[in-house]
């Protein structure tokens, strides 16, 4: 009785759809990937990281960068086509970078990793 039980459990449970927010997503195309605004690099970075954007484009942006806590550690506004950032004053670890408009609209978000 119990093997049937079992057989019928297991039967029920692979014919039940699994939901799509449980779905792995797909993974980014060459498209996808070129379709981006800014890239850092190089990641992992120790001394010095350049964010350029990847876009020949006459708009003003700025790069917020939090640390993986949340905590803004840097601001930096009006950047160039390619910008470095000295990270003498930066800790080991991983960060958050966001790319904002003039609006303070997000455009884009990424994260690097510091070692040092």
């Amino acid at each position: 009785m119990l093997k049937n039980f079992t057989f019928v459990l297991f039967i029920v449970l692979c014919t039940i759809s699994v939901p799509a927010w449980s779905q792995s997503p797909k993974p980014l195309s060459e498209n996808d990937s070129a379709s981006k605004v800014i890239k850092a690099y190089p990641n992992p970075a120790s001394t010095k990281i350049y964010f350029e954007l990847q876009r020949n484009n006459d708009k003003q942006y700025e790069i917020i960068v939090y640390n993986f806590l949340g905590k803004k550690v840097d601001h930096f506004k009006n950047i160039n086509q390619k910008t470095p950032v000295n990270l003498d004053n930066y800790y080991a670890g991983i960060y958050i970078f966001q790319l904002r408009d003039k609006d303070g609209n997000l455009v884009e978000s990424g994260k690097f990793n510091v070692v040092k």
